[in-house]
C-alpha cells in the first residue's frame, strides 16, 4: 500500500546548519499494516511523515501510494487518500467553525469544491452517526463551535475528520503526546478502533515507548535520519521499553537521552 524507496532529505545544504534529516530510507507496508515509530529528537521522524504527505519534497527516492508513484504530487494533491493527525489538537481543526462545518470541510477533502450547500439535512444527520463512535457526545453539539472543546475532544474529532473522506494511508504525529494521560488513553483507544474498522494502513509516530509496544503490528527504530531496527508484532510483543532502550544501546552504541521514550 505503501512504499518508500532510498528517500533522502538534507535541510540547508551546503551551510553550517546543513542537517541530514533522512538518509536513503526505504520502507515499505502492506495494507492493513499499522507501524509505529520510535527514535530520539531529529531522528527523521516527523520528516518521514512530511515527506509521504507532501508537506515537503524529498531530495530523493520515490514515494508510492498503492503502487502509483506520488512524489510529484502537491500535498494538497494527496489530501483524499493520505489523512493526517498533528501534535497540537488545534492543528486539525478550524476553532473559528461548528463541528459540523469542520465535519462538512473533511468530507470534502481532496474533491473539487463549487458553490453548494456545506452542510445539509442529510450530511448533519450522517455526521451526528459518526460521531456517536467517538462517545463524547459531540453527535449533540453540532453547532458548537471546535475552540470551545477540550483538547481530547477536539482530538477525537481530528481523527474523525482525517479519516473522513477514506483515506488509504493515516498518519499520525504524536497525536496523544498533548493530552494528559486520561486523554490520551481515550484517543489511543478510539485510534486503534477506526484504524480496526476501516483496514487503514497506518504510520504512527510516538514518543511513548508502552505505546509503541501496545499498538499496531510493526514497530521501528529511527536514528540519525535512518531505520536501524524494524520488529515484527511477534518480536514486539516480547519486548519492553528496556529492551528497546538496549536494542539502541547495541546496535548504535549510545544511549538514548530523550527522557520522555520512557514514558
Amino acid at each position: 500500500m505503501l512504499t518508500i524507496d532510498q528517500v533522502s532529505k538534507t535541510f540547508f545544504p551546503g551551510t553550517v546548519n546543513e542537517r541530514k534529516a533522512l538518509v536513503n530510507v526505504s520502507l515499505e507496508m502492506h495494507e492493513g499494516d499499522f507501524v509505529t515509530v520510535i527514535g530520539s529528537n531529529g531522528a527523521g521522524k516527523s520528516t518521514i511523515l512530511n515527506t509521504i504527505a507532501g508537506r515537503i519534497p524529498q531530495d530523493h527516492g520515490q514515494v508510492l501510494l498503492d503502487g502509483r508513484e506520488i512524489s510529484g504530487q502537491k500535498e494538497h494533491q494527496r489530501a483524499a487518500r493520505i489523512g493526517r493527525v498533528f501534535q497540537d489538537p488545534m492543528a486539525g481543526t478550524a476553532p473559528n467553525l461548528t463541528i459540523e462545518e469542520n465535519l462538512a470541510l473533511a468530507d470534502r477533502r481532496g474533491a473539487f469544491r463549487g458553490l453548494a450547500r456545506a452542510v445539509t439535512g442529510a450530511k448533519r444527520e450522517r455526521f451526528a452517526e459518526e460521531l456517536k463512535v467517538l462517545e463524547l457526545g459531540l453527535e449533540d453539539r453540532l453547532k458548537t463551535k471546535v475552540g470551545l472543546l477540550s483538547g481530547g475532544q477536539r482530538q477525537a474529532l481530528s481523527l474523525l475528520m482525517a479519516t473522513f473522506s477514506g483515506p488509504k494511508v493515516l498518519l499520525l504525529d504524536e497525536h496523544t503526546a498533548a493530552l494528559d494521560p486520561q486523554r490520551a488513553e481515550l484517543v489511543t483507544r478510539l485510534t486503534r478502533q477506526v484504524v480496526e474498522a476501516q483496514g487503514l494502513t497506518t504510520l504512527m509516530v510516538t514518543h511513548n515507548m508502552n505505546q509503541a509496544l501496545e499498538v499496531g503490528n510493526r514497530l521501528i527504530m529511527m536514528h540519525e535520519g535512518q531505520i536501524i531496527l524494524d520488529a515484527s508484532e511477534e518480536e514486539k510483543r516480547g519486548m519492553t521499553p528496556d529492551d528497546l532502550l538496549q536494542r539502541f544501546a547495541t546496535l548504535k552504541g549510545a544511549a538514548l537521552d530523550d527522557k520522555t521514550m520512557l514514558q
